[in-house]
C-alpha cells in the first residue's frame, strides 16, 4: 500500500473494527458506527464527563479524518450507535487505497486485517495507530473487564460473522508478534466456549495497553486508572498467550457445533479450549522452553 501513514492507519482500524462501504451512483460512502457499549466506561474512582468526553473525541477524530480524506463527514446518531458518516466527494487516492485494502468487501462483517500491518517492516507507530483505531470503536476498558486474579483488562470486541473468524487470531498476532503486547487469550464467540455465538473477544491486561491507548478522554483515564492499581499491586505478570495450553476440561459435543452461522473451516469441529480455535484459523505461536510447563497435552492429543 503506497497511501499509508499514521492518520490513514488509523482511519482503516476504524472501518475494519465497524466499517460499511458503498458506491451508488457515484456516491461513495464510508459509514463507521461507534456502539454506545464501546463508548462507555467504567473505572473505579475515577470521574470524567464521559458525554463532554464523547463529544469531544468524536469531534477530534472527524477533525482528523476532515484533514486526510478531503471528504464530507457527518455525525449522525442511530439506534445504539453514532455513526460516522464519511462521503467521498471524488474518486481520489484515499477511497482507492480503501478499497485496494478492503479487497471488494463492503462491510467489517467481512474485512480482514490488512496484511501491511502484519508484515514485520512496517513501522511500529502504524500498526498501534491501526489498533487504536479499532480500539476508539470496538474497544472497551471497565472495571468488571478484570480477571479473576485482580488484572484489569481492555476487550476489543469483533462482532460474530461467519467471514471474519480470522480477525481475532490476525489482531492477536499484531499485538502480540508486532507489537510485542500480550494478548491473554481470545474469549471466542463459539457453543463450545459457553458463549452461544455472541461476539468474539481479545482480552489484554490494562498495562501493556498503555502502549495503545485511546483517544476519547474518559476511556484513557479509566485505562490508566485501572492500570495503576494493577502497578501499585505488582500485577505485571502479562506474558500472553504462549500459543498451546493445558486442557483441564473436556467439553460435551452438542449440535450446534454444526451450526450454519460457523464458518467452514470449523463447522462440525469440537473445540475444548480457546487456542484450539485460534489455531483453525493461523495461530502461529507455540510456547516457549520457559512456557512449555503451561501445555501438557492429554492422552487423546498425543
Amino acid at each position: 500500500m503506497n497511501y499509508l501513514d499514521a492518520d490513514f492507519a488509523y482511519f482503516l482500524g476504524m472501518v475494519i473494527a465497524r466499517g460499511t462501504i458503498s458506491e451508488s451512483g457515484g456516491v461513495r460512502q464510508v459509514t463507521i458506527s461507534f456502539p454506545y457499549s464501546s463508548l462507555e466506561a467504567h473505572g473505579i474512582t475515577v470521574s470524567v464527563d464521559q458525554e463532554t468526553s464523547i463529544n469531544l473525541g468524536l469531534v477530534s477524530i472527524r477533525e482528523r479524518l476532515l484533514d486526510l480524506l478531503n471528504a464530507d463527514i457527518t455525525l449522525v446518531n442511530s439506534p445504539g450507535n453514532i455513526d460516522l458518516a464519511i462521503r467521498f466527494l471524488r474518486n481520489a487516492l484515499p477511497w482507492r487505497s480503501l478499497l485496494s485494502v478492503t479487497r471488494g468487501q463492503s462491510s467489517f462483517c467481512s474485512f480482514q486485517i490488512p496484511q501491511t500491518f502484519l508484515n514485520e517492516n512496517t513501522p511500529d507507530d502504524l500498526k498501534r495507530e491501526f489498533v487504536k483505531g479499532f480500539a476508539d470503536v470496538a474497544g472497551n476498558v471497565r472495571y468488571a473487564n478484570r480477571y479473576i486474579d485482580g488484572r484489569h483488562r481492555v476487550r476489543l470486541d469483533v462482532l460474530n460473522h461467519s467471514l471474519n473468524w480470522a480477525v481475532p487470531v490476525q489482531l492477536c498476532l499484531l499485538l502480540q508478534e508486532g507489537l510485542q503486547i500480550p494478548v491473554q487469550n481470545i474469549t471466542w464467540g463459539h457453543p463450545n466456549m459457553n458463549r452461544d455465538f455472541r461476539e468474539h473477544q481479545i482480552n489484554i491486561f490494562a498495562i501493556p495497553f498503555l502502549k495503545i491507548g485511546f483517544t476519547f478522554q474518559h476511556k484513557q483515564a479509566v485505562l490508566e486508572e485501572l492500570a495503576l492499581q494493577d502497578a501499585q499491586r505488582n500485577d505485571n505478570r502479562s506474558v500472553g498467550c504462549p500459543g498451546r495450553r493445558r486442557i483441564r476440561v473436556l467439553k460435551d459435543s452438542n449440535d450446534r457445533e454444526n451450526d450454519d452461522r460457523l464458518p467452514p473451516e470449523i463447522r462440525g469441529k469440537h473445540f475444548d479450549s480457546y487456542w484450539q480455535i485460534c489455531k483453525a484459523f493461523g495461530c502461529t505461536r507455540e510456547p516457549q522452553p520457559a512456557q512449555l510447563s503451561l501445555f501438557e497435552p492429554l492422552e487423546s492429543e498425543e
